[in-house]
This record gives C-alpha cells, structure tokens and sequence, in this order.
C-alpha cells in the first residue's frame, strides 16, 4: 500500500533546489534570457487585455497593480517585474547602469532607431532583462501616452542566487 506524506512534491522541489549544481555566467545569462522572454510576453499579453476589457482601469494596470498574473510570475521566477518610461530616468530605485541603460532606449526611441531586449549584470548578485515594448502596443499608448517617446520597457530583475537555486540540473546539460 502506497502512502504518501502531505506536501511530498513540496520537499521533493526543495531537496532538488538544494541540489550542488555548476553553473557558469553564461548559463545563468541563457536561463535569464529564456526566463525573461517567457515573464515579458506573459505580463505582457495580461497587461494589454486587461487594458482592453477595462480601460477605466488603466492606471492601476500601467503600475502593474490589480493584475495578480504578474504577481504570480514574480513568485514562480522569483523576480521583480516593473514597467519603465521615460520618467524613469530619475527613479532613485534603478542603478546607475540600468539608467544608462534606460536612456540609450530614449535615444533610440526618440530617434526612431531599433530596440532589442538585453542582459545586464548588476554586481555579481543580479541580473536584469530589459525589453522594449513595440509602439503598436496599446501599453505604449494607454500607459505612456505623455510622453512624447510613448517608450515602454519591461524590466525583470532576476536575483543570481535565486536562477541557481531554482534552475534544473537536467536543464543545465542542455546549455553549455
């Protein structure tokens, strides 16, 4: 007879998440990379039908407020998700290098040139995955509409620690 003990896949995550595993940099850049597009285009696929079914809301939903998707992403990637505009620029809570960063996107936004997503380390503790959003998007329009760039740029903060710690062991010998 088969019994089972009431939160077992529960101990069974933790145990493999305690795992000794090796990991490179650049395995944890690939596992950002794939992490960080698969948060964006979820949050933002939530974001824009939320604002579509209830545009009355959209100031709570461009602060990613009453969106519990977003929330439930950031629990199962432990990351921070946020939404940035041109007004960021002067956000005391970004680093310095992820305003740079945020003002080379207003460069190119306000130049009408490419934008792609990027990595970028914060320190050997952090990692951040920046995406910009297209123009077409109604979150431009609807979230960043005063601004005369109408830039929007998810912003995904992923904690090193956190990656290796959550990341699979088989997954790792897929990326080498």
């Amino acid at each position: 007879m088969e019994r089972r003990v009431n939160g077992s896949k529960e101990a069974v995550e933790k145990v493999k998440s305690m795992q000794i595993k090796r990991v490179t940099t650049q395995q944890v850049v690939t596992i950002v990379d794939d992490w960080g597009q698969r948060i964006v285009k979820q949050a933002q696929a939530n974001l824009e039908n939320s604002l579509a079914k209830s545009p009355s809301d959209a100031a709570a939903f461009c602060q990613l407020q009453k969106l519990p998707q977003i929330d439930s992403l950031e629990k199962l990637y432990t990351a921070e998700i946020n939404l940035l505009g041109t007004k960021d620029l002067k956000n005391p809570a970004l680093s310095a290098k992820e305003q740079e960063i945020l003002d080379a996107y207003v460069y190119n936004a306000e130049n009408k040139l490419s934008q792609i997503p990027n990595i970028q380390k914060l320190g050997d503790s952090a990692l951040v995955y920046n995406a910009p959003v297209s123009l077409q998007s109604s979150i431009c329009h609807k979230c960043f509409g005063e601004d005369a760039t109408h830039l929007a740029v998810w912003r995904v903060k992923f904690k090193r620690s956190e990656v290796i710690r959550k990341v699979n062991a088989k997954s790792l010998q897929k990326i080498k």
